[in-house]
């Protein structure tokens, strides 16, 4: 679909081995109305976010059921934990306990740089005409989140697959944009990268070099998407507890709330 002209036509929705599901009724023809908001990101840049007004955000969350069967179906490696019902970056966190060393990298630009390409064979074409827009998964769509990792789950099967091959001891996980790795033996983090960096570029995507970080645990504590980790356990980091001051400070009920869901970094119920 093309932002300048974002005619949507229904069509009925089949999940995974259901071939009686579609979904609810609406128009068959709407006009999908939507503006976009450019954010500051770092120093020079922006993000932007697709923001659609209210009947479009309902017909777009019709199909989100149908997504979730298509990710719970193909996900093999089960290693992400972002926009996934019942992980969080908690649990993302959870799996480096006891780690000494830790690789983040970051995708540039995830949601945009997915394309109709990568989920050939994943997501039905039909329903990629409605929920891609210039033939993206913008941030800010409801459905965008599980396209994305859709997209992403045969780059983490291959990523483990390759470092089970190689028999490395490396703990690998995905919080939607950023990949983590950790381990015990130094010097692991070059063979990591020649694994990761021809399939990232392979499918299309690119690594933010500038944001590939390598951590010690003997210089303190590791810190995962705002969290620190060490060997006794997951602990909030600074800056999440300035946020959770600031956004008490001024009244932000909705923001303090997750952040102080953040700040007690509480697991799941069964972990």
């Amino acid at each position: 679909m093309s932002s300048s002209d974002a005619n949507w036509v229904q069509m009925p929705f089949q999940s995974p081995g259901d071939n009686h599901l579609e979904m609810p009724s609406a128009p068959s023809l709407c006009k999908a109305n939507f503006s976009v908001v450019r954010i500051p990101k770092g120093k020079n840049g922006y993000r932007l976010i697709y923001c659609p007004d209210p009947f479009a955000k309902e017909y777009l969350r019709q199909f989100i059921p149908g997504l979730e069967a298509v990710y719970q179906q193909q996900d093999q490696a089960k290693v992400n934990h972002g926009c996934v019902a019942g992980r969080s970056a908690i649990t993302n966190a959870f799996e480096h306990i006891g780690r000494r060393f830790l690789l983040s990298l970051d995708l540039t630009d995830f949601f945009q740089s997915v394309n109709s390409k990568m989920l050939k064979g994943l997501v039905d074409d039909r329903i990629l005409e409605d929920c891609l827009v210039d033939g993206a998964p913008q941030q800010g769509l409801p459905t965008s989140p599980l396209i994305a990792n859709i997209a992403f789950l045969p780059i983490d099967k291959m990523i483990v697959d390759q470092l089970k091959r190689l028999s490395m001891d490396v703990t690998y996980t995905r919080y939607v944009d950023d990949l983590t790795f950790s381990f015990d033996i130094p010097g692991q983090e070059g063979k990591i990268l020649s694994i990761v960096r021809p399939l990232i570029r392979n499918a299309g995507l690119k690594l933010n070099e500038r944001k590939t970080k390598l951590q010690d645990s003997r210089n303190g504590r590791l810190i995962i998407t705002g969290i620190g980790v060490d060997r006794w356990g997951l602990h909030p980091t600074r800056k999440s507890r300035r946020k959770l001051r600031a956004a008490l400070h001024q009244g932000k009920i909705s923001s303090a709330r997750g952040l102080r869901e953040w700040c007690l970094c509480k697991l799941p119920k069964g972990m």
